[in-house]
């Protein structure tokens, strides 16, 4: 039994050759074909596939697959590989045996051969990654010379921007996100009246259907609520950006509206930012562009309920 004819398609057994089908990512076996496999008999291997699916090791719905076979007026069940590892682990056979030795040394080659793989990539790519922060930091000091041409100065300075987003993402990976400071003084509140108008605005400049905004329960009275929560007399969302991100993530998640949910949460993010006077720079340039804005909703979006918290420390970064 060699390693390289099963990724063939085909495991050979002394001088009888077992056929294998190749569907959806796996192979698949017959019971007839697995007896064949492990020498031994095909009551057997159905007691062995029986007790596999009363003890729950696997379910039976998504490995167990009935195909056409030639010569048969019925389909026939067939088992796909994880059946078929799990068998070849019950059987009493000779056949048996050596199938466990051979799947043992497959297995171990492989956790010592991938670990040591993606040790050295790992290793290679901290080494890229901190080699490309050393290449825009003298990007960044090119950019203030006086003989390089106004193109190559903007080229340079578009890259240059990446450096902070490759900064987020790298510590996102890593778990090192803390939460930035903030601006403390708030300028504007969000009413529930105050976000009912913008969105009927939203909707008359985009031309939408009634649909888009149309309320479901009273969980968006509740989302613009929550973002003025207190404890003990404070703030649970201290600053202005603390309470924008809670205020993005809480309408994109909860999920309010008919339609138009994700837009009705950019927008009212937005204007939260305008109304504090935090939305631009000094120099008038956008704090978050469209396309960072458009990242991040969908990215809550997708997002599960125990990120959370991750999910707040990239908005809170990007605002930074």
């Amino acid at each position: 039994m060699k390693e390289k004819d099963l990724a063939k398609g085909q495991v050979i057994v002394y001088k009888n050759r077992v056929e294998v089908r190749l569907e959806k990512d796996t192979v698949w076996l017959t019971q007839k074909d697995m007896a064949e496999l492990f020498d031994t008999e095909r009551s057997a291997i159905t007691k062995h596939i029986r007790n596999i699916f009363i003890s729950k090791e696997l379910e039976e719905k998504s490995n167990v697959q009935k195909m056409h076979i030639p010569n048969s007026d019925k389909p026939v069940q067939f088992y796909n590989l994880d059946i078929i590892i799990s068998v070849g682990y019950r059987v009493n056979s000779m056949r048996g045996t050596q199938f466990r030795i051979w799947a043992t040394n497959v297995l171990r080659k492989h956790l010592v051969d991938g670990y040591t793989i993606n040790e050295k990539r790992l290793k290679v790519a901290e080494y890229k990654y901190q080699e490309l922060q050393k290449s825009l930091k003298l990007l960044g000091n090119v950019v203030h010379l006086d003989n390089i041409s106004d193109e190559t100065k903007g080229l340079i300075q578009v890259i240059s921007q990446y450096s902070r987003a490759l900064d987020i993402l790298d510590d996102y990976d890593h778990q090192r996100l803390s939460v930035p400071k903030g601006t403390k003084r708030i300028k504007f509140e969000l009413t529930y009246e105050e976000a009912r108008k913008i969105i009927e605005a939203m909707k008359k400049k985009f031309k939408d259907s009634a649909l888009v905004g149309q309320e479901k329960d009273k969980s968006f009275k509740s989302s613009i609520g929550a973002v003025y929560q207190t404890f003990g007399g404070q703030d649970l969302y201290p600053t202005v950006e603390d309470k924008a991100a809670h205020l993005l993530y809480f309408v994109t998640k909860n999920h309010s509206f008919v339609d138009g949910n994700k837009r009705i949460a950019a927008a009212l993010f937005i204007c939260f930012l305008r109304g504090n006077r935090i939305l631009l720079h000094k120099d008038g340039s956008k704090r978050i562009d469209d396309n960072a804005l458009v990242a991040l909703t969908l990215m809550i979006a997708a997002s599960k309920p125990s990120d959370k918290d991750a999910m707040i420390k990239v908005v809170l970064n990007v605002l930074a």
